[in-house]
């Protein structure tokens, strides 16, 4: 089994010292899952991925619970290590979790999701691999044949920051019959807003970091070649104007939620709970823009959901929206659908 044990164990024995007074105990573990929708991917990225598993306090102590699970999904250059280890203003996700014990608590599952060129955008590529299909069927099956998971839609979740706030979004609306309710904590790359738009900074400046991401991940098959450049929708002209390709324009509106909620809004309108948020000072300003803009095309849809902003950037106020909004959204949405009748479209 192939994992980062220096982390798993720096969060374990505080926690466990901590916790030594009370009855029951967390777990974090650590598994691999060795994936057949990522083999043979182009860029040569290993099919084995490590699995991050909170388990709540209760889990070893009533060997009969299932428990509803949150699949949290991480941004870009980031793993889910940074959850627990203070990086985001001192937030130990653990430790958050472990204080909604009792009814509310769910298992949470952190897949690693990273690559070489900062992140896999959770969309079949040909280029990275086929993550929507280890998402949203390889993953939430291999969890729930090894842990006591509710197997069922309406006690699933999905969320996710950033890249990963895009990837809950996009996988929610794909797939309502496996996931009911999606958190998306500023979400990235909704649609061609902001410093995404046709005239946005973003095509004056150098192909690289997230954007050359998710220009390979949103590429069409056909030139798989990891060197190669990927093409982009919008480029800047040696005079400065702003050049349109309407065709990679067309290949990146298949994948951006904003796009697809105007195809498809049956996909998003059978999810029982919808929420995501925003900084009013984030720095990639399409963020802000996407939502605000996929909070209006829910609306013209009639879709019932939750978008809130803050004064804040893209990860400053990671911890407050996790410990304050996110997780207690899933808490309230889990004990409701334990309704017999709750959540049935």
């Amino acid at each position: 089994m192939r994992h980062r044990v220096g982390w798993v164990l720096g969060l374990l024995l505080p926690a466990l010292a901590g916790l030594a007074a009370v009855d029951a105990q967390a777990r974090v573990v650590v598994e691999t899952l060795h994936s057949t929708a990522l083999r043979g991917n182009a860029i040569g990225d290993s099919p084995d991925r490590a699995i991050t598993v909170y388990l709540p306090p209760s889990y070893d102590a009533q060997a009969t619970r299932r428990y509803p699970v949150v699949y949290l999904l991480h941004g870009a250059t980031s793993e889910p290590g940074e959850w627990f280890d203070g990086s985001y203003q001192g937030m130990d996700l653990g430790a958050a979790l472990d204080r909604m014990a009792g009814p509310g608590e769910f298992i949470v599952v952190m897949p690693a999701a990273n690559n070489r060129y900062g992140g896999s955008f959770y969309v079949n590529s040909a280029r990275f691999g086929r993550w929507e299909d280890f998402v949203a069927k390889e993953l939430v099956a291999f969890v729930d044949a090894r842990f006591r998971t509710r197997p069922e839609r309406r006690a699933r979740g999905l969320a996710g920051q950033s890249m990963g706030g895009f990837g809950a979004l996009y996988l929610a609306g794909r797939h309502p019959d496996t996931f009911a309710y999606v958190y998306a904590v500023s979400p990235c790359c909704l649609g061609f807003v902001g410093d995404l738009a046709q005239a946005g900074a973003r095509w004056q400046q150098p192909l690289g970091g997230w954007l050359r991401a998710m220009a390979m991940a949103f590429a069409a098959p056909g030139n798989t070649t990891p060197e190669a450049e990927p093409p982009l929708p919008f480029t800047a002209a040696p005079d400065g104007q702003i050049e349109r390709h309407a065709a990679v324009e067309a290949a990146w509106k298949r994948y951006m939620p904003l796009y697809r909620l105007d195809r498809a809004p049956a996909g998003y309108r059978r999810l029982c709970g919808i929420a995501f948020d925003a900084g009013l000072q984030d720095q990639i300003t399409s963020v802000t823009a996407g939502a605000r803009a996929f909070s209006q095309a829910l609306d013209r849809h009639g879709i019932a959901h939750t978008f809130v902003t803050y004064d804040g950037t893209h990860t400053d106020h990671t911890r407050a929206r996790f410990e304050t909004a996110m997780l207690p959204f899933f808490a309230r949405a889990f004990a409701s659908a334990a309704a017999p009748k709750a959540c049935v479209r």
